[in-house]
């Protein structure tokens, strides 16, 4: 946004307009950051992985917002489908990497706050249902009844049609109740 003072010289409301759009974006940054992290943990299945795509997508959210390509509707779909994007564009990228003879490199020790974090109710819960649904299915269930997001919204972040998130979620819902050892604890 551009303001402008006295006899048209940019003058202070430049100022108040920047640290108006950034207090902005620092309040929708702490009410979705949670989120935004949680759908990049299910969606990578590695807790570094996520930190990384979470914190790329937001880097990404503000370079928009700073542009003024800002969301039309509710702001957590729209960072759900840039997070989306770049988990997709990181597991492309290591497909084409996984031919090359490379050393490998051994595995992160999770901390005792990552393991308390993975062992909560939720977190087994998921970690069974990703065992019998294929992605699609499972990230559909996850955004509408996980994030609780309507089916136009889970759509966008998906870039599918509202029907076929319904489908998905028909699906998943139909191979969860066939296989009721799954839901079982």
């Amino acid at each position: 946004m551009v303001g402008f003072g006295r006899a048209g010289e940019r003058g202070p409301v430049v100022v108040e307009l920047a640290a108006l759009d950034s207090a902005e974006f620092e309040r929708i940054y702490y009410r979705n950051w949670p989120d935004v992290f949680r759908y990049a943990w299910l969606v990578t299945r590695n807790r570094h992985d996520a930190e990384d795509v979470a914190s790329d997508a937001f880097r990404r959210a503000l370079e928009a917002w700073s542009r003024g390509d800002r969301p039309r509707g509710a702001v957590l779909p729209w960072l759900l489908v840039i997070t989306r994007r770049i988990a997709i564009d990181r597991r492309r990228r290591s497909r084409v990497l996984t031919w090359l003879p490379l050393e490998p490199v051994s595995e992160l020790t999770d901390s005792r706050e990552d393991a308390e974090f993975g062992r909560s109710e939720t977190w087994i819960w998921f970690e069974q249902l990703a065992r019998v649904l294929p992605d699609r299915q499972r990230e559909a269930l996850i955004l509408r009844f996980g994030f609780d997001l309507a089916d136009a919204e889970a759509s966008r972040v998906l870039g599918t049609s509202p029907g076929n998130v319904r489908t998905l979620v028909s699906r998943g819902l139909a191979t969860l109740r066939a296989r009721p050892e799954v839901t079982e604890r």
